[in-house]
């Protein structure tokens, strides 16, 4: 698994636990802020920054 894998498999356990013991429409809210939350954290980055992270990523020298 790479880094950020345990991280998406709790964030996936998380969002089922709340689907199943939080009621309704907060449920889909506490699912939408475990979705929501990274991607508007990247998409706040700049363009250099972003490019950064991605060549982290596939392990390349910035």
């Amino acid at each position: 698994m790479s880094n950020r894998g345990p991280y998406i498999a709790a964030g996936v356990v998380v969002a089922v636990i709340a689907l199943w013991i939080i009621p309704g429409w907060l449920a889909w809210v506490v699912f939408a802020a475990i979705i929501g939350v990274p991607v508007v954290a990247y998409l706040t980055l700049d363009r250099s920054q972003r490019r950064r992270i991605r060549n982290i990523n596939r392990r390349r020298l910035p």
